[in-house]
């Protein structure tokens, strides 16, 4: 087998498999930092600003992918960069999932049909007024007052209002950066042009995911843990003032069926001593990266003020890798929070 061919296509079976230290290696070679003040780039594949967005930890989390990949299913879509950079970067097969339907709808349109999803964002001109209209329009829909039955204009005024919006945020207020021509046809460009022919979208809670996709490799990416210690106070999905989805969420849940799949995954979430205890016995590593949100900007908040903290906003995550197939793995039990499962490596837990 000639390691410099890439993908390989098994056309007996169907499938088209990622070749041992191909594709992975060769993108993460070219995401290299090379400043190295991070490990990796910033990775831009994305047209959908996104709060709490995994861009700058894209290489941090491919590495950790197994290598003869061939689809990823991600139960937590959100911005997409972690599934973008898995269909464009590496050729896999993607299935992604979001509980909120705006945002599911927006991707439907950008990976079906981004032609016109570009030719109705040329309709709307970046302008505070045409912002404020087209908050008002989508809040309407939102709240089920007066409903927008065009996907495609219902797709355009989702991300007009999300990527012209400081943050950015869903119903969030106009940032004056991106409120400008030449930002703004470079954004709609960058819709235009992005090809997703490798990947759909689908409107679905995490645990039917988990039902359907029961042996595959999955990249979760869920809401924050907010309790206990964690450091991040405040939810914001889909919306700081509103997040809706945050206070809702069974991380219990989402715990019981990570511990319960029988695939791989690798899981980033905030770090705090819940998180570490429910997700002992797999291999937790500490990663780190400056947000955008609020990037430039230097006002601080009564909380910061109170912990001293300065105005530059730092995550605080780890990810958490189950490395083992259920499925082939040697007959060895041990216990994750009181589950017997068997793992492949019989490393310590801890």
């Amino acid at each position: 087998m000639n390691s410099g061919q890439g993908r390989l296509f098994d056309f007996a079976q169907g499938a088209s498999f990622l070749e041992s230290e191909s594709s992975k290696a060769v993108f993460l070679s070219r995401l290299k930092s090379p400043t190295g003040k991070t490990k990796y780039k910033r990775y831009m594949g994305s047209p959908l600003r996104y709060a709490g967005g995994k861009s700058l930890a894209v290489g941090l989390i491919i590495e950790q992918f197994p290598e003869n990949l061939n689809r990823l299913i991600s139960p937590f879509l959100g911005g997409g960069a972690v599934e973008i950079a898995c269909v464009k970067e590496l050729g896999l097969k993607v299935r992604a999932f979001d509980i909120f339907d705006l945002l599911i709808n927006y991707w439907q349109i950008q990976i079906l049909k981004p032609h016109l999803l570009f030719k109705e964002l040329l309709k709307l001109t970046p302008t505070p007024e045409t912002f404020i209209k087209v908050k008002k329009t989508l809040k309407k829909h939102w709240l089920g007052e007066k409903l927008i039955d065009d996907k495609i204009k219902l797709a355009a005024y989702y991300y007009f209002n999300h990527n012209t919006s400081y943050g950015p945020g869903f119903l969030s207020w106009p940032s004056y950066v991106y409120l400008q021509d030449k930002r703004y046809q470079t954004l709609i460009e960058k819709v235009r042009d992005t090809q997703l022919s490798n990947m759909k979208a689908g409107c679905a809670s995490f645990e039917k995911v988990f039902k359907r996709y029961a042996d595959d490799f999955f990249y979760c990416d869920p809401p924050y843990f907010l309790e206990g210690d964690s450091k991040m106070f405040k939810g914001i999905y889909p919306q700081r003032n509103f997040p809706i989805h945050h206070k809702n969420f069974d991380h219990k849940l989402l715990r019981d069926c990570l511990i319960n799949h029988r695939g791989k995954f690798v899981l980033s979430y905030n770090d705090c001593s819940t998180i570490r205890e429910w997700y002992r016995g797999y291999k937790i590593l500490e990663v780190g990266w400056q947000y955008t949100m609020g990037q430039g900007e230097t006002r601080i908040g009564f909380n910061r003020i109170n912990k001293n903290i300065n105005h530059v906003k730092q995550s605080h995550e780890i990810l958490i890798v189950k490395d083992w197939d259920d499925k082939v793995v040697a007959n060895k039990k041990v216990f994750i929070y009181g589950k017997a499962i068997k793992r492949f490596n019989h490393r310590k837990l801890y």
